[in-house]
This record gives C-alpha cells, structure tokens and sequence, in this order.
C-alpha cells in the first residue's frame, strides 16, 4: 500500500510540474529594429551575377509593448545573390541570437528584392539554456543605408561591408 501511495504522489508531482511548465510558456508579438553592419567577400560568378558570402551582425531592439526595450545580440552567417542587370537580389541565411551566456536561440532567414531593399521570412527554429523550445517567425525587412567595396591587395579578390536596418514588424514568438 505504501508503494501505491508512494507512486502515486510520484506521478501527481510529475503531473503538476509539467503542467506549471506548460503555463510558464508565453506566446508573445513583439516589434524589432536592429541596426546592423555586415563584411563578406563578393566572387562573380556569372556575366551579370555575384555572390556575397559574410555574416551580417548587430543589436536587436525588442519591443514588446509594454514597457522598457529589451535587447539581444545576433550574428548571421549567410549568402547574398545579385543581378548586376537588374540590381536584384537573394538573401539566406543562418542566425544565432543570443542575451547572456543563458539565452541562446537559432533562425533562418530568406528574403528577395533589390539591392538595398529587401524583405522575406524569418523562422526561428529552436534554442538552448532558458531558451530551449522556442519558436516563431514572421516578415523581416533589410534595409541597407550605406555599402562599399573594396580590393584585397593580397589575393585580388574583392572585400564587401555594408551597413543598414533590419525590421520585424510583427515578430511571434513562443517562449518556453
């Protein structure tokens, strides 16, 4: 009888812990802006084609709506296509987000439009530490204010930086 018991009062803790966790977990729209600065390599590779492979990193500010922004760190490692002719372009890439050593969580990134205006989709696709399990996604815009390009002396190839804003307008995102 007492391991009946004992079970039992096992499986009820069990219970109303995920239970409590289960309505931990928030979902939330918040609104992004993020001024970001971004340095690749440009390789042409076709007549009227070339490919940008960098990273694209900065500052998110986070509003949510209801009080003080919030802010986290991402950095996006991706490729960048671009028709010469016709100015435009391709974007993919992977992001890493982070806010501390305890907050850590993973998207991609898809957009298309011309060069300095672009928008597509933005999914987060998972986490790690207090931000395991979370999701979302929505709209991204990229806006670039200002690019340049250079030579690399050394090897000839040509070496892009660029700076702009990108903009979430209405991200959802499932906490944890």
């Amino acid at each position: 009888m007492k391991k009946h018991m004992m079970k039992l009062g096992i499986l009820t803790l069990l219970i109303m812990g995920l239970a409590i966790g289960q309505a931990m977990a928030e979902d939330i729209v918040v609104k992004i802006l993020a001024p970001w600065q971004a340095h690749g390599q440009v390789y042409k590779v076709a007549p009227n084609k070339v490919k940008v492979v960098g990273s694209l990193d900065g500052i998110m500010y986070i509003d949510n709506g209801t009080g003080d922004l919030d802010a986290a760190i991402f950095m996006c490692p991706g490729v960048e296509y671009i028709n010469l002719n016709s100015k435009k372009t391709k974007i993919k890439a992977d992001c890493v987000i982070s806010k501390g050593d305890t907050k850590i969580a993973y998207a991609t990134l898809e957009a298309n439009g011309i060069m300095g205006a672009a928008s597509g989709s933005f999914k987060i696709i998972g986490g790690e530490k207090k931000w395991r399990g979370i999701s979302g996604g929505g709209k991204v815009i990229i806006r670039t204010a200002l690019g340049q390009t250079a030579l690399n002396k050394k090897n000839g190839e040509v070496i892009n930086s660029a700076a702009g804003l990108a903009v979430w307008p209405s991200l959802k995102v499932h906490l944890p």
